[in-house]
């Protein structure tokens, strides 16, 4: 006899592959993993390419801090540039490092969500990767219609919605229609070209070189898309590191919002005509003044301070920053994976 039913999920992980972060959902746990996406590269090894890295991701960093001879490389970049076996390494050391701590099962399904710009041979790459980290079923989708379903955004439905996804390697403002990508448009925001930005121009101004992960420290604590947004409230100032090109030294240094700002200005001002001119190429149906659709931030550049505030006044549209921007695609990952498989009802004995 049985009076009851309950649902059983399957063992299903949602995997997020970023240029700068890599995230697992696990549609039972949550978020199980979110790591940089780095690999430690042994440049003592006899071997090259992805033979010659060692670890991955938080420990990658934790042990570049103590061995010599070694660099940090982020594998999506350089797998892009160069098809060096980087990325899909990575993908599977994550995955047996869950399996280690026992946080996955055996023979998961797996949803990769994988970035629009990278190749097919890649692709084909990652998706073998997850088969022999023990995947019983790999499924590959669009970053973007990941992310899009992890922002909550109805795209299965005939009205017309915008999403602009600002990561670290690139930003994209994408329409969606009808479950399908109608436009898509590469916007000047990501977060390791604003890095570069003040790297150059601190250069520039003091003579001084400082690291990227000083860039980014300055990018978060001090930095605002939007100079003409100052007020008491914005005004900060970090301090920073850096390297004397001509002295070869090490000097400390003070670095004020107004400084921070007016370095990223024209970058800045660069995104906000690319923006403006996006919007005005978009096709009728987004153009359409009674449809006022809003546009979604999602990834870290959404947190970027006063980003909203540029976006808004560039497109001349009202802008929401998505509920937890920076897990969106690994969510919507998960979410996919519910439509496509379900959950299981199984009945419980009385």
């Amino acid at each position: 006899m049985f009076k009851s039913s309950r649902k059983q999920v399957a063992n299903r992980l949602s995997i997020d592959l970023g240029g700068f972060h890599t995230r697992i959902f696990h549609e039972e746990e949550g978020l199980i993993l979110d790591e940089p996406s780095v690999g430690l590269l042994d440049m003592d090894n006899q071997h090259s390419g992805s033979r010659a890295t060692t670890c991955f991701g938080e420990d990658a960093l934790e042990r570049a801090s103590v061995l010599s001879s070694t660099r940090l490389i982020r594998p999506l970049q350089a797998d892009c540039q160069n098809n060096l076996g980087y990325s899909a390494k990575m993908v599977r050391y994550f995955l047996s490092k869950l399996r280690r701590n026992q946080l996955i099962g055996k023979a998961p399904i797996v949803l990769l969500a994988i970035p629009q710009d990278i190749t097919q041979q890649l692709s084909d790459d990652l998706r073998h990767a997850c088969f022999t980290a023990g995947a019983s079923r790999v499924h590959l989708v669009d970053n973007s219609i990941a992310t899009a379903v992890g922002a909550g955004l109805p795209i299965e439905e005939p009205a017309p919605h915008l999403l602009m996804d600002i990561g670290a390697r690139s930003a994209r403002l994408y329409g969606f229609e009808h479950n399908e990508i109608a436009f898509a448009r590469s916007i000047p925001l990501a977060g390791d070209k604003l890095d570069d930005v003040l790297v150059n121009g601190i250069r520039e101004r003091y003579g001084l070189h400082i690291s990227n992960s000083q860039a980014q420290k300055a990018k978060h604590q001090v930095g605002c898309a939007m100079t003409s947004s100052f007020d008491h409230q914005l005004r900060n100032s970090c301090q920073m590191k850096g390297l004397q090109i001509f002295e070869n030294s090490h000097v400390n240094f003070t670095l004020t919002t107004e400084v921070a700002c007016e370095l990223l200005q024209p970058a800045m001002q660069h995104a906000a005509d690319v923006i403006r001119e996006a919007f005005a190429a978009m096709p009728y149906q987004f153009r359409d003044p009674q449809q006022d659709t809003a546009v979604v931030l999602c990834g870290g550049g959404s947190q970027f301070m006063q980003m909203d505030q540029l976006v808004m006044e560039a497109s001349d549209r009202p802008v929401e920053i998505a509920n937890r921007p920076l897990s969106a695609g690994a969510r919507g990952g998960a979410t996919m994976l519910a439509r496509i498989h379900g959950t299981i009802e199984t009945a419980e004995p009385a």
